[in-house]
């Protein structure tokens, strides 16, 4: 009979999740990872065969945790203006400093992974799908799908650029102005 887990699992991702953030995927190897999550090497390999199995969880924790609440807190928004209501996607938080998960996976496992490509794809096209529910709310862009589909894309290309840049430690600029003046508003 096998002995049950000795570790609690959501801990242990949370911890994979925190040092894949700070050093990216290709830069922590085993050792740091077995620190992060506080396992020895024999339950890892029992408990999740290899690192990029335990990225691979990541992702889904990110997209649980991260961009299910900004789909929501979007989708909630009562605010008049859609920039009032997109202007969380451009407060800098805590990590600001270790920029957005999606970008950094984006930029360096999707290029060499199918199935992060895939995942990170999907993240992002739901984030698209609520920024467009929001500016559709709004009218903004006029009565075209399609203007109002692509003002959701560059809000999103901007989102992932602002992550980025609070990663370089660049100061945050007038983006509330920048976002305003794009949506017409």
């Amino acid at each position: 009979m096998a002995r049950p887990r000795e570790f609690d699992t959501s801990t242990a991702i949370g911890g994979a999740m925190a040092i894949f953030w700070r050093q990216g995927y290709k830069a922590t190897n085993l050792p740091d990872l077995l620190r992060a999550m506080g396992l020895t090497r024999g339950s890892f390999y029992k408990a999740f065969v290899d690192k990029e199995a335990v990225y691979f969880q990541t992702l889904l924790r990110y997209d649980t945790e991260v961009v299910s609440t900004t789909l929501a807190m979007l989708k909630a928004c009562d605010a008049p203006l859609a920039t009032t209501c997109l202007m969380p996607l451009f407060t800098p938080s805590g990590k600001a400093d270790m920029g957005c998960f999606i970008c950094n996976a984006m930029v360096e496992v999707a290029p060499d992974n199918p199935k992060v490509a895939q995942k990170t794809q999907e993240m992002a096209d739901r984030l698209k799908e609520g920024i467009f529910g929001v500016l559709e709310v709004r009218g903004v862009g006029g009565p075209s799908p399609t203007h109002r589909a692509d003002l959701a894309e560059m809000v999103l290309h901007l989102y992932f650029g602002f992550q980025a840049m609070g990663k370089s430690g660049r100061a945050q600029d007038d983006w509330e102005g920048r976002i305003r003046r794009l949506l017409g508003e």
